[in-house]
């Protein structure tokens, strides 16, 4: 029993060691899922319909988010959970559910809002605090917000006015700077998993970010740095939205702009679409180099 134990664990080490990003292992353990940016958990971050939800090891029958908003693979099932399967757990009994992709209506978790919306946690895009109350874009009162913005009792940096009559206590805490150059991570995310119409800053997908003749990839900014300029939990009023800048990797370096916000990320950390993930790193490999960057 304590040698298999240790086998057990030293397995498990090893798996963890080398997991590293799980949109390139295409793993996590059973009941986990792997978020957008490649991270396991078992929260509705994790889980929620911008996820890869599977039981172990993943595959192409399995479709990104809940089965009963976006269907399965030919030859597999719905469960009543929003799983997909083959076995009469997914299959059998008369609760089995049979499932076809679902219109956009409602289902914001999926595609995204435009500029000016944010997405409910009902799945619909509104621009008021019935719609963006209840979503987190980060905790003011303990990251503060940023210049000219004030802690809401919503949770989210609000303009100076009536959201300041509810004002959460912050204390003395300063937003994270955006100034110098940062040290970090990068890591390769899955940009349309996040949203497969919309960014989160409401940028439509496939629209060219490139000026003039220079080539600028797609990027996601740590939550950290990105929230505390977030105004009335509206990612698109952010002004660091299509912000450019400069990312150095083994490779050489890259100009990219936010267009996305990584809940995963830490503070300096970035999130790269695949093209500007090889562009420095060479290939994909684990998902993750570190990186020095900052704005220009």
């Amino acid at each position: 029993m304590y040698v298999a134990g240790c086998i057990s664990l030293l397995l498990l080490s090893l798996v963890n060691s080398a997991a590293g990003n799980c949109l390139i292992t295409g793993y996590c353990g059973v009941g986990l899922c792997c978020s957008a940016f490649g991270v396991c958990g078992s929260g509705a971050q994790h889980c929620g319909s911008s996820a890869s939800v599977y039981p172990g090891w993943t595959g192409t029958p399995h479709v990104g988010g809940d089965c009963r908003i976006v269907g399965c693979g030919a030859g597999y099932c719905c469960s009543p959970y929003g799983y997909c399967g083959q076995t009469p757990e997914y299959c059998g009994g008369p609760t089995t559910v049979v499932v076809v992709p679902a219109p956009n209506a409602g289902q914001c978790r999926v595609t995204g809002c435009p500029a000016g919306s944010c997405c409910s946690q009902y799945g619909y895009c509104g621009a008021t605090a019935a719609y963006c109350g209840t979503v987190s874009y980060g905790n003011c009162g303990a990251t503060s917000c940023g210049a000219g913005l004030c802690c809401t009792r919503y949770g989210y940096c609000g303009t100076i006015g009536v959201y300041c009559a509810f004002q959460k206590s912050s204390g003395d805490n300063e937003p994270v700077s955006l100034e110098g150059e940062f040290k970090g991570q990068a890591t390769y995310y899955n940009d349309t998993k996040v949203g497969s119409q919309y960014s989160t800053c409401g940028i439509e997908r496939g629209q060219s970010l490139d000026e003039n003749d220079k080539k600028i990839y797609g990027a996601a900014l740590n939550q950290i740095q990105f929230d505390p300029y977030t105004i009335n939990g509206i990612p698109s009023t952010n002004p660091i939205c299509q912000k450019k800048a400069i990312i150095k990797g083994l490779k050489g370096e890259i100009i990219v702009r936010f267009i996305d916000r990584c809940p995963d990320c830490k503070t300096g950390d970035v999130a790269l679409t695949e093209e500007a993930f090889i562009a420095i790193a060479g290939e994909l490999g684990t998902g993750q180099i570190d990186v020095e960057w900052h704005f220009i």
